[in-house]
């Protein structure tokens, strides 16, 4: 069936709950296109009007045991893209994460030394209203603050702060909001 026929059947929702139902707790009127792959045994929240577009490529969704995933209200997340958290990651409401975007709060491995000892883990914020450009990717610690935007292909690892957009790898401003 069609997306739109089934919503105007009443079915969408329910499907989609059905899609999420790993999930710890699932809002009002979520939207599941295509694959939503849910692992680990960590709490995973999502918010009210959510929508998953993953028709062109699964979404993955992987908390770990003591590990926690919360998508706020409004937020969409595109195909390919994926979450991974062993403490906490964090999109506000109204965000938008585009397509192969790659979010987690561990690099599972230190660069230098012992490559069998895992790192701390570092909560990942996403606040409300950002936009992260597709394939990019956060890592332990980013913390994208209100409204700020973020170009295709950036790599971020830092604190980014609000209404600014950013690009590159490592992530550097493009440009600042005007105040009026």
């Amino acid at each position: 069936m069609r997306a739109p026929l089934m919503m105007m059947l009443g079915l969408g929702p329910a499907v989609a709950r059905l899609k999420l139902r790993r999930c710890g707790s699932v809002g009002a009127t979520p939207t599941v296109w295509g694959r939503v792959w849910i692992h680990g045994e960590g709490e995973i929240v999502i918010g009210d009007r959510v929508v998953f577009d993953a028709r062109m490529a699964p979404i993955e969704l992987h908390a770990q045991q003591g590990g926690r995933i919360v998508i706020q209200d409004d937020v969409t997340i595109e195909g390919g893209s994926s979450i991974e958290a062993q403490s906490c990651v964090t999109l506000g409401a109204r965000s938008h994460l585009g397509m192969w975007c790659k979010l987690m709060d561990n690099m599972y491995h230190p660069v230098r030394g012992n490559r069998h000892e895992r790192p701390r883990s570092v909560p990942l914020m996403v606040e409300e209203g950002v936009t992260v450009g597709s394939r990019s990717i956060l890592l332990p610690g980013a913390h994208l603050q209100k409204g700020a935007s973020v170009a295709s292909g950036t790599v971020i690892s830092r604190r980014i702060p609000p209404g600014v957009t950013v690009g590159g790898s490592p992530a550097r401003v493009l440009r600042r909001e005007v105040a009026r």
